[in-house]
């Protein structure tokens, strides 16, 4: 039951100020944040910056010297169609491939663990003004934090 209030709560904050969001349970040290650069108008090329940190994940358990590296992926949305990021990485890709969401980053590796910065620059549309960013941070198949952004683009 926990789950599913923060997932309601993440959904509704998704259009706030600042970007919101929410560690997998199995992940409760992961962070993850959204942060739009400048004033950027509709039909411009936006910058964005993910910062996060994540705790190490050791193959074979604690000890064994093996680790993974996290990785992010980011989707932008018409906040019109879709406003509220999923909690799941699977479920905005199904967004994507149903609704023609934008993965707007794929796979950038985020380290091993610790403090991680990731640039991501976008090209935007001058129709679309409301958008979503929804960024994940994975670590193989386990999504490990979710955050999510809207803003309105200046015209």
């Amino acid at each position: 039951m926990v789950v599913c209030i923060s997932v309601v709560a993440f959904s509704d904050l998704a259009q706030g100020k600042g970007s919101t969001f929410i560690p997998a349970p199995a992940y409760p040290k992961s962070r993850l944040a959204i942060k739009l650069t400048g004033n950027p108008r509709a039909g411009s090329i936006i910058k964005l910056v993910v910062t996060g940190s994540n705790a190490p994940f050791e193959i074979g358990g604690p000890g064994s010297g093996s680790s993974l590296s996290y990785q992010l992926d980011a989707f932008a949305q018409n906040a019109k169609i879709v406003p509220k990021c999923p909690r799941s990485f699977a479920e905005e890709f199904q967004n994507q491939i149903n609704l023609g969401i934008t993965q707007i980053a794929t796979g950038l590796n985020e380290g091993h663990f610790g403090r991680f910065r990731i640039p991501i620059r976008v090209q935007t549309s001058r129709s679309v003004r409301h958008i979503v960013v929804c960024a994940y941070s994975r670590l193989v198949e386990d999504d490990a934090a979710v955050s999510a952004l809207g803003f309105t683009l200046r015209r």
